[in-house]
């Protein structure tokens, strides 16, 4: 009787980059020497699971993939079927000249694989599916604000455009009840512009009844668990509320991930950019490599804290004198970012009028 060999890769790994997309994925494997296979395949899991397995039954899998619009179902369902995946920041991902000037999908799958096998790529942070969902709650909110925005620059827009008088607002203030009600009554010389005019002033008031609704979830889900105790304790930073804790909370997770103070920094965009090349150093300004989410609640913040800490007052006063106030709030931003780390890991409330950081 013919002996039949049975394939064993027990051992070995098997690299895996995949490009996702919408419609399909393009898949590229290798081993720790050479690139074995590239194909295209429609998005599934359980597709690439059982290729995997099938082709290479008995070895080690690690996959890589770009984090995107997919966000981390494929990580998670690889991970709960015994498969290593990371996710990992599409600019971290080295690139030569000709494979920017060349770009394909299949070019972008076998350079994942390649360097995954280098081990040139490190994972992104993978919040929990709880985390995760609270942090699109309160990223909607910020979209609805951003939305609410619009449509009062839309109104004001028709109203200037029309020749009416708008009053004293405008889009960045708070629009009362009674105004909006003054709005709807403003004389219009034709049935269109009345129309056209309250339809944009229905989508506001539609707009901002959303917005209310989220925050009201949003104030909802901070008196849950895990979130009470640690917003708690940012509430007590001088110029963090309810919706700038649930930001930082939501956005940073978990503070333990950051070893040190830098690095923390650093992930919210509070560095420069700088370019260094033989004798020459040049600074390039603040960072376009940031969470922007983060970045913007905590520089709101610290212009909220130094009106309400003398100690920060005073450092702020002290950069005035040798940089513009907008470059000195960064500063303050910074140690912000020190003493709210502090009152995280420490569980201790801040305590205002403290000269220096922490």
């Amino acid at each position: 009787m013919r002996k039949i060999n049975v394939l064993n890769f027990e051992g070995q790994t098997i690299f895996c980059g995949v490009d996702v997309h919408k419609k399909s994925w393009q898949v590229n494997i290798r081993c720790s020497e050479f690139e074995l296979f590239s194909f295209t395949q429609k998005p599934s899991v359980d597709g690439l699971f059982n290729h995997l397995r099938s082709r290479y039954p008995g070895a080690d899998f690690q996959v890589v993939y770009e984090a995107g619009f997919s966000g981390f179902g494929l990580q998670r369902r690889l991970r709960e079927s015994g498969i290593n995946c990371l996710v990992i920041n599409p600019a971290d991902v080295p690139s030569s000249d000709k494979d920017k000037k060349r770009k394909s999908d299949r070019i972008d799958a076998r350079k994942l694989s390649r360097e995954l096998s280098n081990g040139m790529l490190s994972s992104i942070y993978i919040p929990t599916v709880e985390m995760e969902h609270a942090r699109t709650l309160v990223r909607q909110r910020s979209m609805l604000v951003k939305d609410s925005i619009r449509c009062k620059a839309r109104i004001a827009h028709k109203i200037m455009f029309s020749g009416l008088e708008m009053g004293e607002h405008d889009s960045q203030q708070y629009w009362s009840r009674r105004y909006v009600e003054h709005l709807r009554s403003l004389p219009c010389a034709t049935p269109a512009l009345r129309q056209a005019l309250d339809l944009a002033i229905d989508e506001y008031v539609m707009v901002r009844k959303l917005l209310n609704q989220a925050t009201c979830q949003i104030r909802s889900l901070a008196r849950q668990e895990p979130f009470t105790q640690t917003h708690e304790l940012l509430k007590t930073i001088p110029g963090i509320g309810l919706i700038n804790a649930m930001i930082i909370l939501t956005e940073i997770q978990d503070m333990a991930r950051f070893s040190n103070l830098g690095k923390l920094c650093s992930y919210c965009g509070i560095v420069p950019d700088k370019f260094s090349s033989g004798e020459k150093e040049a600074v390039r300004g603040i960072t376009h490599r940031s969470n922007n989410h983060l970045r913007v609640a905590i520089v709101e913040s610290s212009w909220t804290l130094i009106r309400k800490d003398p100690a920060m007052l005073m450092l702020y006063k002290k950069y005035c004198q040798t940089m513009v106030p907008n470059k000195a709030i960064i500063k303050i931003a910074y140690h912000l970012l020190s003493r709210m780390r502090h009152v995280w890991k420490t569980g201790e409330p801040y305590q205002i009028g403290l000269a220096g950081d922490v």
